[in-house]
């Protein structure tokens, strides 16, 4: 992309777990009982103090578990031979230290509620405005996990190859089964497993990207490596904004996960450096052996660097790990907006139209088509959310409101129209800027082509979306009553702020 060349539940005398009412006194009205809640199932409901069981060590290996490998090959790989490896060196770890910043802000508000990302959306967005939110997450869940399937794919055929062992549509076998099915199994034995996946997947990735460097080294590829010059097909604006869309492609999963931290310090951290240290180390080595092979495909540069039938297989596992991960998300995702339905089901749904990916022209293609996707419309919506939060509600809102629908998240019938409309403010901005990523003549704007060279397009299209909703937030919204930003005459709404840890 970018790329100039080509474009459980709890009884109904549970109180709301680890809150207290803002003014003394007040009392706190059961959270898992009543129309508050009706028909939520452990996966929507907060998460009490006692059931939230991941320290820093375990959010730490779950992130570099889902970042590393595949996909962060290929991230660095985009941009490599544009670049040249200094440059990439320069660019990778920049972009990165912000990118992930954003994601471990985005992290706070279910750490410290307890709550799923799409039910942490509400407070911005409204009931059934968060439920956007769940439409990205699955759609882009389809792209991460078609395009890691076909890494799998493309992995177990050389090995299957290099064994003699072949035969008509053994690709598609294989990306499917390996990509696809076994995590699929996995997930749907229990969410708990990606914890498991990742603390024995993660340290035996890290060796494996230990390994190619060493090969790199002693097998006289340095050299061309770090000599290789820059053929500008990519410039630092391009690489830049590979490297923050493809950072904020965590936003919509994060809250899945983090809602079990112990703390929200360590929500932060776990968070921050497993993605940061993971996220680097990946994308830099994969962009080294492009540069050293010419190629992107991690399982084809593997095979081309002779790095033997272990790396092929870690790769596999690799694959596996992350998918799990994405799959466990994107249930958890649609199970907050539609809490009745069958979490098996759910975890099948969300998988099944990947397989699409499979069948795709280019692997180039389809992370080009992802990123341009994540940009324009998930940024611009989670810049919002991070307004709201930090900047509106200074870190406090209240749990039970998000699950009323007769409550201040309400807006106007279920959507707050001011939310959306700053979005839309931000993804105008972002088509000026990078509609031209695109490739459609419509959306390329020479002006916005050229200011993109300098300010890249993501980032940009945040800041004003939540520049323009932290204005609204200040003084329209308030004056309507809505949001709970400002007490309404007559409604009795104790605000929730969370207990000290």
């Amino acid at each position: 992309m970018f790329v100039r060349r080509s474009l459980q539940t709890r009884s109904a005398r549970t109180v709301v777990p680890g809150y207290r009412p803002h003014c003394s006194g007040a009392l706190v009205a059961p959270l898992a009982s009543g129309a508050d809640v009706k028909g939520d199932t452990s996966t929507s409901a907060p998460l009490p103090k006692s059931a939230r069981y991941a320290g820093f060590l375990s959010i730490f290996w779950l992130w570099a578990g889902g970042n590393v490998l595949l996909t962060n090959f290929i991230s660095g790989s985009s941009y490599s031979i544009g670049l040249g490896f200094w440059n990439m060196l320069v660019v990778t770890v920049a972009g990165f230290m912000l990118g992930y910043a954003f994601c471990s802000w985005n992290s706070q508000r279910s750490a410290r509620y307890g709550v799923d990302e799409i039910v942490s959306l509400r407070p911005a967005f409204g009931h059934r405005g968060s439920s956007y939110g769940t439409l990205l997450l699955v759609c882009i869940n389809f792209g991460w996990v078609g395009i890691l399937a076909s890494l799998a794919g493309t992995a177990a055929h050389i090995v299957a190859h290099g064994q003699g062992v072949s035969f008509q549509g053994d690709y598609y076998v294989y990306a499917i089964g390996a990509g696809i099915v076994l995590p699929l199994l996995i997930i749907t034995y229990s969410q708990k497993a990606a914890f498991i996946v990742s603390r024995f997947a993660v340290p035996v990735l890290v060796v494996f990207v230990l390994y190619i460097v060493f090969r790199l080294a002693t097998d006289g590829h340095m050299a061309t490596i770090v000599g290789h010059p820059g053929d500008g097909s990519a410039g630092w604006a391009d690489a830049f904004e590979i490297v923050f869309a493809f950072s904020i492609s965590w936003f919509p999963y994060l809250g899945s996960w983090n809602r079990f931290s112990k703390t929200e310090k360590s929500s932060f951290w776990g968070t921050y450096l497993g993605l940061l240290l993971t996220g680097v180390m990946f994308a830099v080595v994969g962009g080294m052996a492009t540069l050293a092979t010419g190629e992107i495909d991690p399982a084809v540069w593997a095979n081309e660097l002779d790095l033997g039938l272990v790396s092929l297989l870690i790769i596999i596992l690799g694959t596996v790990t992350a998918v799990t991960h994405l799959l466990g998300s994107g249930s958890t995702g649609i199970l907050s907006t539609f809490p009745r339905t069958n979490y098996r089901v759910v975890c099948l749904l969300v998988t099944t139209p990947s397989i699409i990916f499979v069948f795709g022209s280019s692997l180039q293609e389809i992370f080009n088509i992802l990123l341009v996707f994540i940009g324009l419309l998930v940024g611009p919506y989670w810049a919002v959310a991070l307004a709201d939060y930090f900047f509106l509600r200074k870190q406090k809102f209240d749990v039970r409101a998000c699950f009323d629908r007769s409550g201040p998240y309400w807006y106007v019938r279920g959507f707050n129209p001011f939310a959306f409309a700053s979005t839309l403010v931000g993804m105008i901005v972002w088509l000026f800027l990078g509609g031209w990523l695109s490739g459609f003549s419509l959306l390329t704007f020479p002006a916005g082509q050229t200011a993109f060279n300098y300010i890249s397009a993501t980032l940009p299209a945040m800041a004003v979306s939540g520049l323009v909703y932290y204005l609204l937030g200040k003084t329209v919204v308030p004056r309507l009553g809505m949001g709970g930003y400002k007490a309404v005459v007559g409604a009795r709404i104790p605000a929730m702020v969370p207990a000290k840890s």
